[in-house]
Formats: structure tokens, sequence, C-alpha cells
């Protein structure tokens, strides 16, 4: 059976001991995003352990085949491949959030195939603790459906202890959540870029820039933000805005949306941009506006806060220390943050705490080893569903409205 590994991934086939070989489901770049980075620092580290890890593409290019990962061409293409890797040993590592149906399945169908052939099922949780259909409510669909995803892994892992509760409000045991964050050191190595010429014309067309990811979803807001920056112009028409993130197939949609909004002038729009580029480009911000509300533990944010340039952010209930708050749906509340970041800004600078920032990557790696190497990742494979995880036992679940604390 077909596993589209190409010449570059087999030249990592080497791993003496064959449980250390997993395959690793999710987005690799291009485009750029928090899913991404984290999989290439991830990948880099495994394989320095000298683990055979082959990478299979879900991202925006997943139909262009490459020498970096495995391309999917089709939900059979997927099947086929999935199945062939595992039935060869590997172990799978998925990615899921509670904002899309086809995420579910596919994250669900690699898990399934991972413990029929006795290898180990790991899955990253990479939502927040508040999404479209996760959390819900405990006689809901949404909810059974979860109940069930997160039954079938041998380990899970979400961004922080916030997410962490959430998931237990399916009454998984606590042991089974390892809350580690995307956000690790590699974030923040970047060499600065080298702009557009139209882009530095833009910076020196405006006395400041605010800095926005943004892609072309609900989540993004962007009727909300489009009528912050009409109001804040009014006011600051020398200020600008920088926009970064939206996929290929959104840019279209995402001018004709800023033409219509007559935000043309005050918008410059780039699109998925190298990671170098980004934090160059929010390195030279006033601050960085974070509209979405269902972000867990947000790496853009914390590389904001770690060069010391100010974030206004919907608060959502799980920002870092030193996050500047307005409230979701009140454009007053962050016009008052944008004119005291133009005012204010040292100020604003200064309250900025210093971050800890902890190797991630090599704590997952721990982690990823400690579960295939134990005796439910062994070759003779892996543990069945114990009475506590088992798909048929129905434990009693706590409460999904309920507060959930840090």
């Amino acid at each position: 059976m077909g596993t589209g590994i190409s010449e570059r991934q087999k030249c990592h086939m080497t791993a003496a001991d064959h449980r250390k070989r997993i395959l690793q489901i999710g987005n690799w770049p291009p485009p750029v995003c928090s899913w991404t980075m984290s999989l290439v620092g991830l990948r880099k580290e495994l394989e320095a352990r000298g683990w055979d890890c082959q990478v299979m593409n879900l991202n925006e290019n997943r139909k262009v085949r490459s020498p970096e990962y495995i391309d999917v061409q089709d939900a059979w293409d997927y099947l086929k491949k999935v199945t062939g890797l595992v039935a060869r040993g590997y172990a799978v590592h998925v990615r899921v959030n509670g904002e899309t149906r086809k995420g579910y399945v596919l994250a669900l169908t690699a898990l399934g195939l991972a413990r029929l052939f006795g290898r180990p099922a790991l899955l990253t949780y990479g939502g927040g603790h508040q999404q479209s259909f996760f959390p819900a409510p405990r006689k809901s669909f949404r909810f059974w459906a979860f109940w069930f995803l997160f039954r079938v892994p041998h380990k899970i892992y979400c961004n922080s202890n916030k997410v962490k509760q959430a998931l237990l409000t399916t009454g998984i045991r606590p042991e089974l959540v390892s809350p580690i964050p995307h956000f690790s050191t590699h974030y923040l190595q970047f060499t600065p870029a080298a702009l557009p010429d139209e882009v530095e014309e833009f910076y020196r067309r405006h006395a400041g820039v605010f800095f926005s990811y943004v892609c072309f979803r609900k989540e993004f807001a962007l009727e909300f933000l489009a009528k912050a920056i009409r109001q804040f112009r009014l006011s600051h028409p020398d200020i600008g805005f920088m926009m970064v993130g939206p996929w290929d197939r959104e840019m279209p949609t995402m001018r004709a949306f800023l033409k219509t909004e007559k935000l043309d002038d005050a918008v410059c729009i780039l699109g998925s941009v190298p990671h170098d580029t980004f934090l160059t480009l929010l390195s030279r911000s006033l601050a960085y506006i974070r509209t979405p509300m269902t972000d867990g533990t947000c790496s853009s944010v914390l590389e904001s806060l770690e060069l010391k340039v100010p974030v206004l952010a919907a608060d959502n209930g799980a920002r870092p220390d030193g996050t500047e708050l307005w409230n979701e749906g009140d454009v007053e509340s962050l016009l008052g943050l944008m004119n005291a970041a133009v005012e204010h800004h040292e100020e604003m600078v200064a309250r900025i705490p210093d971050l800890e920032i902890e190797d991630n990557a090599k704590k997952l790696t721990d982690s990823i080893e400690a579960t295939c190497m134990s005796s439910g990742g062994r070759k003779s494979g892996a543990r069945p569903l114990s009475s506590q995880d088992s798909v048929l036992n129905v434990p009693a679940a706590a409460d999904p409205q309920q507060k959930v604390e840090n």
C-alpha cells in the first residue's frame, strides 16, 4: 500500500528502535501559522533524537507534492496513506480544534487506525477553551462527538490549563491531558527581513502602524475591526494598519472587503508571510490588535509581548499577563486602548512584563517519547482501552457550562 514517503523523508527512516517511528499529521508551511511553527520545531527535535518522523500535510498546500512532506490529494488518498504508514508500525500524532467538522473526522480516522493496528495514538487539541463546536451542552450531539474522540488517544495535548479544564468536562481522566503550549523558544529566532518597496512606502506615509493577524473567517470579527479602524482614523488620519495572515484563496475576498469598507488606503494587506517577515512587521508596530475570542495561548500574542510590542486583545479570559484587554463587541473599549497606544506608547510598553519562555518543543518531544516507548507504545501493540476510557463505558461527565479556571 502506497504511503507517499519522499526520497528526502526516506533518508530519515534509519531509527534502530522501531518504536521511534511517528506520523505527524498537521499543517506544514507555507502558509505559516502557529500550527506549522509548532510542527516544524517538533519534527526537528524528534529527528535530532533519532526518530523517523513523517509529516502528512493538511495545510492549504497539501496537494502540492514536496520532498518535505506527504501530500494529501483527497479523502481516499488520506485514508490510504495513513493506513499504509500505521500498518508499517508508525505511531500517529494528529491535530484538531473545535472549529471544523472535517478536521474532527480526519483526526478520529487517524486515531482509530492507530488503535486498530496497536500503535500509539496521540492527539493535540489546538483550540482555545471556547470554540464553535466545543465545549458544548451536555445533551448535545457536539458534546458526545468530542466525548467519543477524547477516549480514543493514549495521550492528549492542549495549550493551557484553561483548555485542559474544558476538555475534562467530557469526563476523561486528568492524567490523560498534558497542557503544553505551541509557543517555544524557536519562535523568537528570526533574522529581520527586507520588506517590499510598497510596504516600506506604506510605513513612510504613516506616523505609526498597528498590526493585526487576520483571516477571512468569522472568528476574526472583520466587520467590527473595520468599524474601529474607520472611527480611529477620524482623529488619527496619519496612522495606518498592517494586516497579514489570509491564505491565498482568501486574498481576493479580503481585498474586496477592504474596498467595500473604504479602508484600502488605510490598510496594507499582505496575506500569509514567512515567519521572519511576520516578526519584522510586528516589531515595527505601535501595537498588535488581536480580535478572536476562540484562541487559547496564542503564539503571536506571546511573540508580540516578548518583542515589547503592546497587545490589544479581546478579553476571552485566557490572555497572558501584560495584555491590554478590551471587551468583545465594544468599539469604544478598543478605541480607548488604540488612543493610549499612540499617545502613551512608552507607558504601555513599560507595563509589559518579562516573559519566561520554555522550550516547549523539547517538552512535547519528551512526552511523546515517554508515551510511545512505554508499554502502551511497544511494537507488540498499544494498550487496550481500559474500563475508564472505553468508548462503550459512559462515565459521569462534569457540566460543560461550569466555570473553568487556570
